[in-house]
């Protein structure tokens, strides 16, 4: 597992670091009101795509990790209802670009953004049966060479003083080739060319069985970027700028949980028969997730200023104090991970439906009271308390199906360790960033001792067992 952990880790990672370090090179060329411009349409692609996704990428990989030999004609009925879904998508975008209010140009980077995130969508669709059925390495190889060229194109554009649409529009294009090398690449896995079944009777049936998993997807997304869209709406461009900023530091934080998930939850598919093995693997990915949680919040809190000026540019000074309430959103999100995996893999979606809706519906009302209040420190607040509610239900549902809160003892500490780092934060001098850095990087240590365990640390390549070892 730790092989295809460290595969998974790597697909991951060059695929967000096109949201992440692209981001932050165009946020830096941009400054806040320009990459705020090309901020919101993006956000806004990102929230219709996944009427295309539909939910797939989950649905799809579990159902090819139960059954691998049916592969084929389970992607074939899938990509049939996918291409259909990509209608919907497209009137939605023509009706936003005519109806929500935008800069000069809004409507064509919307349209451009669109396209882009509809053929990566597509790219990631096919990369399902190499996940599923073990071939992270090959994974791997696709994503750093496909986002390798997004990052190298886009950046370049950027770099030469090029504006959002015209590096909207080579990002589109470099996404079509990565299309292209996924369609390649399931062809050589599977030995036939990916073929979509657009029969009536074969649609009905992956739309209807689809259905929670799209609605979870599409409402997920919305409930997750509904702040952006609220911040434009109080606060204008400039602060989505400063906030997306923001986001792309979670996002980098949220990395390796992003690949842990997705080896567990092959590992966990081929268990989800077996109570007492699900419920032991639920655990260990449980105390993983805090553990890679809560050293991510010490990073985030340590970091300070130097940090925004390091990745951003002085225009963003304003980002530095909001930090701190990041790094505790990254690590309420670990935690929750584990229990949204268990309640898909129990055919509980429903319940993941029926509790993003709320939390949108609570997010909706919290953002409208407290950005125009508190601005974005209101934003972030809202965000955190809907997580909390979230995973909350979610707790309590995968209980009922395991038995257990899949909390031991390390995954205690670890929760007691943050809980007090949250005591602390409202008395921090804000004035004295050597308090701030000093707990950060002491919540950073704790969770290398305390998470993982001795055989973990074990089973560790020989470089980093020595790094950690001194981190210890």
């Amino acid at each position: 597992m730790f092989r295809d952990s460290v595969f998974s880790l790597i697909t991951t990672v060059v695929r967000l670091a096109t949201g992440l370090v692209l981001f932050v090179v165009l946020a830096h060329v941009w400054g806040p009101e320009r990459f705020g411009l090309f901020m919101y349409p993006f956000t806004i692609a990102g929230i219709l795509v996944k009427l295309v996704d539909y939910g797939f990428l989950l649905q799809v990989a579990r159902d090819v990790g139960r059954r691998p030999a049916e592969a084929h004609a389970t992607m074939s009925r899938a990509l049939g209802a996918k291409l259909l879904l990509v209608i919907p998508a497209c009137v939605a975008a023509y009706g936003i670009a005519i109806l929500l209010p935008g800069a000069k140009g809004f409507g064509p980077l919307l349209a451009i953004l669109l396209v882009d995130a509809v053929a990566n969508s597509f790219a990631q669709f096919l990369n399902i049966p190499l996940r599923a059925l073990g071939r992270f390495d090959e994974e791997a190889r696709i994503a750093a060479v496909g986002n390798a060229m997004v990052f190298a194109a886009v950046a370049a554009v950027a770099l030469t003083g090029h504006g959002p649409l015209f590096a909207a529009s080579v990002m589109a294009g470099c996404r079509a080739l990565c299309l292209l090398f996924s369609w390649n690449a399931y062809r050589g896995l599977l030995g036939s060319t990916p073929r979509a079944i657009v029969e009536r009777q074969s649609l009905r049936a992956s739309l209807w069985m689809g259905l929670p998993f799209g609605v979870h997807a599409t409402v997920g997304t919305l409930n997750m970027q509904v702040d952006t869209l609220m911040v434009q709406h109080y606060l204008g461009a400039g602060s989505v700028g400063l906030y997306q900023a923001g986001m792309r530091v979670l996002l980098g934080a949220l990395l390796v949980g992003d690949a842990l998930n997705g080896v567990y939850l092959s590992a966990m598919a081929r268990s989800s028969h077996d109570r007492v093995e699900l419920s032991r693997l639920g655990e260990r990915m449980t105390r993983q997730l805090l553990t890679v949680g809560l050293f991510a919040f010490g990073c985030i809190l340590a970091a300070g200023p130097w940090a925004v000026r390091l990745l951003f540019g002085g225009r963003y000074d304003a980002l530095a104090s909001l930090l701190p309430l990041f790094g505790l959103l990254a690590f309420i999100r670990y935690g929750g991970v584990s229990y949204g995996t268990l309640l898909t893999l129990a055919d509980r979606q429903i319940v993941r439906v029926l509790a993003v809706c709320g939390v949108m519906a609570l997010g909706l009302g919290l953002n409208a009271l407290l950005i125009p209040r508190f601005g974005l420190t209101g934003a972030i607040s809202a965000s955190i308390i809907g997580h909390l509610v979230l995973y909350a239900i979610y707790v309590s549902a995968a209980r009922k199906d395991i038995g257990s809160f899949l909390v031991d003892r390390r995954s205690r500490v670890l929760l007691c360790l943050a809980g007090a780092i949250v005591l602390l934060l409202p008395f921090l001098p804000s004035d004295d960033s050597s308090v701030r850095i000093a707990l950060g990087a002491m919540l950073a240590i704790a969770s290398l001792v305390v998470g993982p365990t001795a055989g973990e640390w074990g089973r560790l390549p020989r470089p980093l067992r020595l790094a950690a070892s001194i981190a210890r």
